[in-house]
């Protein structure tokens, strides 16, 4: 990717983000699985030589499957930190069904991570919303450490892994179906 397409994949991630505010940002000396008051909100795109990350993330969704990343190497992944007593969460929630809806011709998954919520909570959000695909229920927050370096600092948190399972851009705040959606495709129309 060029200096003017990647100014442009970067524009679109401060976009995407739409608001300034998450739930919660990590304060420093918290652990990872501790999120704290809001900060703001951020974004970030890793060329293809720059993208280190490759998530190690297993666990059993809302609907009681087992789900591992390694077995989804090969497709673009879309990850989303979330939990229903989240505002911004439900604010974004419509957009992410839409932008799955969307980009699942071109070979594209999501996969949610659910954390600090209850289990009854969580499937009435997947409900109100429509969300179909599956979310891993997290209620430690210990599955988002498998991001390392890259551990959410706050809810919502979204993440595109690339084909070979790297993360290749991440989000931190609500996002939206229109500033997303040209990521997704570019990191999905890349040789894997």
């Amino acid at each position: 990717m060029g200096p003017s397409r990647r100014a442009t994949v970067t524009g679109l991630l401060a976009l995407a983000t739409g608001t300034l505010t998450a739930c919660g940002t990590q304060e420093k000396g918290d652990s990872a699985g501790s999120l704290g008051a809001a900060k703001g909100s951020s974004s970030q795109f890793f060329e293809p030589g720059e993208r280190t990350v490759t998530p190690a993330l297993k666990g059993t969704t809302l609907d009681g499957e087992q789900v591992d990343i390694a077995d989804m190497r090969g497709q673009v992944v879309v990850i989303n930190i979330w939990g229903s007593w989240c505002a911004p969460c439900r604010k974004e929630a419509p957009e992410l069904r839409k932008l799955a809806e969307k980009t699942e011709p071109l070979g594209v998954r999501f996969l949610g991570i659910d954390i600090r919520d209850n289990k009854s909570a969580a499937k009435a959000f997947e409900r109100n919303y429509g969300i179909t695909y599956p979310s891993i229920y997290d209620p430690d927050s210990r599955t988002v450490l498998g991001f390392k370096q890259l551990a959410p600092r706050a809810v919502p948190t979204t993440y595109v892994l690339d084909k070979q399972g790297r993360v290749a851009a991440l989000s931190i705040g609500p996002l939206t179906y229109r500033g997303f959606d040209p990521i997704i495709r570019d990191i999905a129309a890349e040789k894997a």
